[in-house]
């Protein structure tokens, strides 16, 4: 099979990547894997892990990422306005990457096409079976995107919408066979008639040996700040919890880790106890020392992958219902679903000072992990939904 990728699945820095390379792990534990990958050239990219899984791996470098590219990126999203296809799928178009998937097609009979993500959905050839599988429900993001942030923001944010929620089934539609991170994203799309969509579950992370809670009042923001409404969130939460927080706590810290962080976010970054890190390539240190997580999206879709990692890591969190959503624990689980500035404030600061709420929140969150799916589970749900796309290419191949 040749498996199409938006992002290069390495390394599982981020929620998205990490569920690229499950889903690759998967497929690769029961067919024989080719990957074409799109990477951002500002990336350098190790390979050995992905050359592990598959039997050729090429990285196609283009330039996707707004945070990094900001004119080009402008450029394509402004010279869209005048066109139907949408930003999220203009932004991955590539003569490069159609050559290597005409020239590998030549040379190999694939049994299957898989497109990871939406933003690959374009490269489908509809000779073959194919299946997409898509982390977020981009029309539901870029709707709730509409009310929030700038104005100008809201304005693109609300044309973006309009224009996915007409291209995504459509263009959805002509897949084999279609896969979907969590019930909510699954529903709307067979709401909009996307009608082959089946639930793939991600796995849960390993545990990592509980520990003690930390002395230190420090509460963490883990992952890359340059995705769409990232900034909107933590701007909220600066401006309408942390002040709450400080007038309890004088001595809270705030780090922030994670790449892309624009310019009103880095501001945070000169005022007393709050750190930007940037990018890391290993987040155990931080974790290890924070008390708190806190996780404040109000625009997002999919699964939060990053609040699954950090249940593993025994550290607790605080999340609104966006920042918390496609993961079906109780509250106090791990993390607690606060949508109220004061509430959520009130959450992070039981867990800063209370040793036994802390501890009891993270082995909640530990034991929800111990019982939820693995990736054979994983597996077992991609195999089905192969031979569903196979089954359904040659019947629809047998009517044409």
């Amino acid at each position: 099979m040749l498996f199409l990728a938006a992002d290069v699945p390495w390394p599982p820095d981020g929620g998205g990547r990490i569920a690229s390379l499950r889903v690759l792990e998967a497929f690769s534990a029961s067919h024989e894997v080719d990957l074409i990958a799109l990477a951002d050239p500002i990336r350098e990219v190790a390979f050995d892990h992905l050359r592990s899984l598959c039997n050729r791996v090429a990285i196609v470098r283009h330039p996707f990422s707004f945070g990094q590219h900001p004119y080009r990126q402008a450029a394509v999203a402004l010279s869209g306005l005048v066109s139907r296809e949408p930003y999220r799928l203009r932004k991955f178009r590539s003569r490069k990457m159609l050559r290597h998937i005409a020239e590998w097609k030549a040379q190999t009979p694939y049994d299957l096409v898989h497109h990871e993500q939406f933003g690959v959905a374009t490269y489908l050839d509809q000779r073959l079976p194919s299946t997409a599988l898509v982390q977020n429900v981009e029309s539901l993001i870029y709707g709730r995107g509409a009310g929030t942030g700038s104005v100008l923001g809201r304005a693109w944010a609300s044309i973006e919408g309009r224009k996915l929620a007409a291209r995504e089934p459509e263009l959805l539609s002509m897949f084999d066979e279609v896969f979907a991170l969590s019930d909510l994203d699954a529903a709307s799309l067979r709401e909009a008639g996307v009608d082959r969509v089946s639930v793939v579950p991600m796995p849960a992370p390993p545990l990592a040996p509980a520990r003690p809670a930390p002395n230190r009042h420090a509460i963490l923001t883990m992952g890359s700040m340059s995705w769409f409404g990232v900034a909107d969130g933590l701007a909220w939460f600066h401006d309408r919890v942390l002040p709450a927080i400080r007038a309890e706590i004088p001595d809270v810290h705030w780090d922030l880790v994670g790449p892309g962080a624009s310019v009103s976010i880095q501001a945070f970054g000169r005022e007393q106890n709050v750190t930007l890190h940037g990018y890391v390539p290993d987040v155990a240190p931080y974790v290890e020392a924070a008390r708190v997580a806190v996780i404040p999206l109000h625009v997002a879709g999919g699964i939060r992958m990053k609040l699954m990692e950090l249940m593993a890591y025994g550290l607790p969190a605080v999340a609104t219902t966006v920042g918390a959503e496609g993961i079906g624990f109780r509250d106090g689980e791990g993390a607690f679903r606060r949508d109220d500035p004061m509430a959520f404030a009130r959450a992070t600061i039981d867990l800063l000072t209370d040793d036994r709420s802390w501890r009891s929140t993270a082995d909640a969150g530990r034991a929800f992990l111990s019982r939820a799916r693995t990736q054979d589970d994983l597996r077992a749900a991609i195999d089905a939904g192969v031979e569903r796309a196979i089954g359904r290419h040659a019947e629809r191949s047998a009517r044409t």
